[in-house]
This record gives structure tokens, sequence and C-alpha cells, in this order.
């Protein structure tokens, strides 16, 4: 008894103790996990305000919508771009913000990513906080919670306005000729390959011209490119605006230029056409410069000449080169022949670069005499291509195809260095010689022309005086300054200019007396007839007493027989050339006959 009673008070002790160890226990477990707790939400505090950081801080805009389409959450660009503040965001809908048709197309792709509970992808004109039309890349991701719901869409949204307009504009760059705004290479196949569906179809025709303009690198040459660019736009311009809508024109490159005509049988596309080189024949006012120029055209009929873009341009093509070769400013249309001519050009073009690459020309001299005289004072340079399997090629051939394929500058400068020796050599070896002519193409005519010149009679030994330049009637009264330029600057060196072929371009006596002209060479059309022929006698005789009052001399051309020597001793004429006096020769023999 008295050990139960004993053991009473130690029980009661023990359990105060465990009591009180398990208060001590909870108290302390609380403790920790209020710490714990609130560790916890610093950490989470931390991790939110950093995960706002990374939201706030994102360039594009971020929006989060219930799945009632009600905005719960948006970052700065977000707000930015719908003009309120985020706090007045939250809780309203894309009615609040967009019209009616926008906001109704938005709540659309909300709806259809939440129920393909995948991201879409979508692009949106969308007005901005201007009132400007932005267009949104907008990625829409649907939000689930743990049981799979879906609660909501987030939608990320990147302005790509700028990115889409520098698109388009690399994408008509690519189609179109920058200079001109026309249709380019790839845009005409383009256009043309539908045109010849449609025709087939409709069972209509179609015609392919190719236009050029004719000398049209003189005006590069001599005005510089930035007045060239000018002429290019004005020519497109005058094209298009004599075209229809269902029309196509383009520019291929440089000066060449195509134009379709759709439902056009062949008497329009002839009418057409003669309209359209009217329109580019018409003078251009370009940076204080009056101009002039024309152009050629070829045309190619579809389905007669062919039923695809490439046969078609290439047939215009060869038809073009055909109208340059009668001798430009005109047009002509297809036909079978002229494929073989083109391509004889091609190969007589590829003969002439080698031949200019090989120097496999030679020259002959004709001397130009006084009436009355047998030895010549002065002599007129001739080029001559003796080709290995064509034989002799005229220089009518020739030089055209050297100026349209850029070898005439090349060329050009050859004869004129070789002729600066070859009267060197004469005078050193006794012949009394005044003048030695050579011609000059437009075409060699650049802001280093008279440079260049200069340079080979130094390299010659050459004196100025000695140098006589024969240029074209149209060249010397084109008033191009480039051109002036030149002949000025030559002409103060002591080198003196003649016009050859004279009688045949459009001088006038009030433009003759400004130029810096020597000689005037009356062309042999008028000489052929001169004494039996009452129009070229008194053309002839006008073009002496004009001379004679400006001082000029006059050499006749093409003199065959003594009635036309004496026909024109007797208007005057000073000089005389032609096979009466002595036909070309090379430079030994010419020597040895003369000396």
């Amino acid at each position: 008894m008295a050990d139960g009673i004993a053991a009473e008070p130690f029980d009661l002790i023990l359990a105060v103790l465990l009591l009180a160890m398990i208060s001590v226990f909870t108290v302390l477990l609380l403790l920790q996990q209020r710490q714990l707790r609130a560790r916890s939400d610093r950490q989470l505090g931390a991790h939110t305000a950093l995960l706002g950081n990374i939201f706030g801080a994102l360039p594009e805009m971020v929006f989060y919508k219930d799945r009632r389409g009600v905005y719960r959450l948006c970052n700065g660009p977000g707000s930015r771009f719908l003009g309120r503040p985020a706090d007045e965001i939250k809780g309203q809908r894309d009615t609040d913000f967009f019209d009616v048709q926008s906001a109704e197309r938005m709540r659309q792709r909300d709806v259809e990513a939440i129920e393909r509970r995948s991201a879409i992808r979508s692009e949106e004109w969308l007005p901005g906080p201007d009132g400007e039309q932005v267009l949104l890349e907008i990625n829409r991701q649907p939000l689930f919670s743990d049981t799979q719901e879906c609660v909501g869409v987030l939608l990320t949204c990147r302005d790509i306005t700028e990115t889409r307009e520098k698109q388009k504009k690399l994408e008509y760059q690519a189609r179109h000729d920058i200079l001109t705004g026309l249709a380019n290479r790839a845009l005409l196949h383009e256009k043309l390959t539908f045109a010849l569906q449609m025709a087939k179809r409709n069972d209509e025709s179609l015609a392919v011209i190719f236009i050029d303009l004719d000398r049209f690198r003189e005006v590069n040459d001599a005005l510089g490119h930035t007045v060239g660019d000018l002429l290019l736009r004005d020519v497109a311009h005058r094209l298009s605006s004599n075209l229809r809508d269902s029309d196509i024109c383009a520019r291929l490159s440089g000066d060449e230029f195509v134009v379709v005509l759709t439902q056009a049988d062949k008497a329009y596309v002839e009418s057409k056409c003669t309209q359209l080189l009217e329109a580019l024949a018409r003078a251009y006012q370009l940076q204080g410069h009056l101009l002039s120029i024309n152009a050629s055209a070829g045309i190619a009929l579809a389905p007669e000449h062919g039923d695809n873009s490439d046969i078609l341009l290439v047939h215009a093509d060869a038809a073009l080169h055909h109208a340059k070769a009668l001798g430009r400013n005109r047009s002509c249309i297809y036909s079978q022949e002229l494929s073989a001519h083109k391509s004889s050009q091609l190969s007589l073009e590829q003969d002439l670069r080698d031949a200019v690459e090989n120097e496999e020309f030679s020259l002959e001299f004709q001397g130009q005499f006084r009436p009355g005289e047998r030895i010549p004072r002065r002599v007129e340079t001739l080029i001559r291509w003796p080709h290995e399997l064509r034989g002799q090629v005229s220089p009518h051939e020739f030089i055209p195809l050297a100026e349209s394929s850029g070898l005439i500058r090349e060329l050009g400068f050859w004869v004129l260095r070789r002729a600066c020796a070859e009267f060197m050599s004469w005078r050193q070896q006794g012949m009394k010689l005044e003048k030695i002519a050579v011609n000059v193409s437009a075409m060699q005519i650049n802001s280093r022309f008279a440079e260049t010149v200069e340079t080979i009679m130094k390299e010659t030994g050459f004196e100025p005086a000695w140098l006589e330049l024969e240029v074209t009637e149209s060249l010397m009264m084109s008033g191009m300054t480039e051109v002036n330029n030149q002949i000025h600057q030559l002409r103060a060196l002591g080198v003196e200019f003649s016009i050859d072929d004279f009688g045949t371009g459009y001088s006038s006596l009030s433009k003759l007396k400004e130029m810096p002209v020597s000689v005037l060479k009356i062309d042999r059309s008028f000489v052929r007839n001169i004494h039996d022929q009452e129009n070229d006698y008194e053309i002839a005789r006008a073009i002496v007493a004009m001379a004679d009052s400006l001082n000029i001399e006059v050499v006749a051309e093409g003199v065959e027989n003594e009635e036309q020597g004496e026909t024109l001793r007797h208007l005057g004429c000073e000089w005389l050339q032609g096979y009466l006096y002595g036909r070309p020769m090379a430079a030994d023999d010419f020597l040895r006959h003369y000396s």
C-alpha cells in the first residue's frame, strides 16, 4: 500500500514532465514550421519578384486571359500597346480595347487554342496606341491546372509591321527594276507566261515588243550616268503611259525594254509600236540638256512565232537586231530568216572580240589631193579586217557591231596609235604630208577621251597640228556638254576636227559657226551624180559656199572620174579624194607610190 502510494506522485510527475516535453517539442515544431514558412514565403516572394522582373523585361507583349476572355495579367509592353496601366487592364475584355470585328477575331483565336489544347500562331492587324494599324505576330499557349483543366491562355505578341514592310520591299525589289519601277526579267517571265495561258484559253493573240534605245551609250558617256538614269525613267514613263492596264511593260537591263500587248492583232501591234517609238522620239529636257534619242523595236507574235516566253523574247530580240542593222529608229517583225542572221551576228561578234584582242586588223590609207595635183598632202586612215574564213569584212558591218558590243573604244584607239606611228615613219622617210585624218566613233568620246588622245600623241612623238579627227555630223551638232568639252580640249592643243559625210545630217549655218570645225567632207552620195544631177550639184555648191563663208575647208569624197573632179574644182572645193586619184593602200605601198 505504501509502495503504491509512493509511486503515484512519481507517475504524476513523470506525466507532467512528458506533457511539458511534448508542449516544448510542439512549440519548437511550430516555431520551426513558422520559420520554414517564413523562409519559404521569402523565397516565394523573391521568386515571384524575379519572375515579375523577367516578365516585365520581356520585349514582347505578354497577356494572360482566363477562359472567359478576361484579362488577368499583362506586362509593360502589353500595357503600353493597349494604352492603359496594367491594373486598369485587369478585368477587361478585348471589346474594351478593339473594334467589334477585331475583338471577335481575337476571341475566336483564343477559343481555338483552348479547344485544341495546343499552341497556335497567327498574324493579326490591330489598332495600336496611336490608332494606326499594327501587324502583330501572336503566339497563344493554353495553360492548365493540376487537374489538366484549361484555365486560360497566355498570349505572347510581337510587332512585325516594320519587318513585314521590309520583307515586302525586298520581294518588290526582287521582281521590279529599282530605277524605273517596271517589272524586271523575273516578273516579266511570270506575267508573260500567265498572259500566254490566257491567250491560248481565249483563242487570242498577243505580241512581245523588244525595244532598245539607239546610241544610249553616247548619252551615258557624254553626260554621265545621272542624266542617263533620268532618261531611262522618262522612257519607262512614256512607254507605260501609252499602254493599257492589261499590257505589260518591263525593263530588262541597260536601255532594253519589253512591252507585251495582250488581245492584239498584227495591225494593232504595228500601229501601237509606231506610237511608242514616236513617243520616245520626242525631245527630253534633263538637267538643262535638251536631248533627242530614237529607239528601235523588234516584234514577235504569239502563237505565230512561239508559244512560250523564252522563245518569244529570243525572236523579238532577233527582230530588234535586224531593225538596228537596217538603220535604227524603226521596227521589224520576226521571221525565221532573222534567227539565222542573229546567230551569224553573234558568231561575228565573238570573232570581232578575238580580232581586237589579237590585233588582227590592218590599216589602209587614201590620199587627199589639191585640184590639179597628183601627190597627196593629206591622208585618211581606213581600217580593214581580213578575216581568216570570211575574207574581208566590211567596216559597214563590223564598226556598228564594235559600237554595240562596247569594243569600239579599244579598237578606235588602236587605229589612232597605229596611224600616228605610220605618219611619223613616213615623215622620217621624207614624205611631205600635212595631216592624217582618223575616224572617231561617238562611242569613243567619254570624259577621258582627250586625255587618251594626248597620251597617244606624246608616246608616238606626234604633233597635235598633224591630226584631224573625223566625227559625224549628228555627234558634232548634238550639243552634249561632255562631247563639246572633249572637242574643245583637243582643239586647244591644236588638233583639228572635220565633219564626215556632211549633208546627210541636220546641221544649220547658225550651229555650224559655233563649232570648232576646220573641214567639211561632202558625202559621196552627192558627188556620184554631181555632173548630171542638178539637186546634187546645188547641194554641193551650197556646202562649198557655206564653208567658204565660215573659213572652213571642204573635202569631196568618192571622186571617181574626171567629170566629177572638174565640177568640184569649178565649185571651189579645196580637197579631192577618191579612186580617180588613188585607191586606199597599205602603209608600205603608200610610201612607195607617193614618195
